[in-house]
């Protein structure tokens, strides 16, 4: 078993440096195929997630930057992705599935990140608790 851990600025440069420490990580751990393109992209998503959403979009203007952490943990058969984020929680279960005709009728942008984690990872686990969100991605992977 391997934990690594990395601190983000929560502002939109951080997200490619998410995906290569993810990417990173899943390789020196001999994580590969379909789990690690999966994993990555769940990574990206809850990351844009907090720099978008957990700061309205304010984390550029605040002094200090608000941060998060993201924790990656490679065993045998599974990779845990742990997030650590002090932005505004929201309730994971009240997010609906995107609307595709509202957003091609453009009613509506996005909408995507929450549904595209749900079907990258096995499970999904939030929770927040004074001014701290947590949000761990769960995925099974092949020795």
């Amino acid at each position: 078993m391997t934990c690594c851990k990395k601190v983000f600025v929560a502002e939109p440069s951080a997200i490619p440096k998410v995906h290569d420490f993810v990417e990173n990580t899943l390789r020196e751990n001999g994580v590969g195929g379909v789990s690690t393109a999966d994993i990555v992209l769940a990574c990206d998503e809850t990351a844009t997630n907090i720099v978008e959403h957990a700061f309205d979009g304010a984390g550029r203007s605040l002094e200090p930057r608000p941060e998060f952490i993201l924790t990656l943990r490679c065993d045998k058969h599974k990779v845990t992705a742990t997030f650590f984020d002090s932005g505004n929680s929201f309730d994971l279960h009240a997010v609906a599935p995107p609307d595709i005709r509202k957003n091609l009728a453009g009613e509506r942008r996005g909408g995507y990140g929450v549904f595209l984690i749900r079907k990258l990872v096995d499970k999904i686990v939030y929770s927040a608790r004074r001014r701290l969100n947590v949000t761990r991605l769960v995925k099974e992977v092949k020795a």
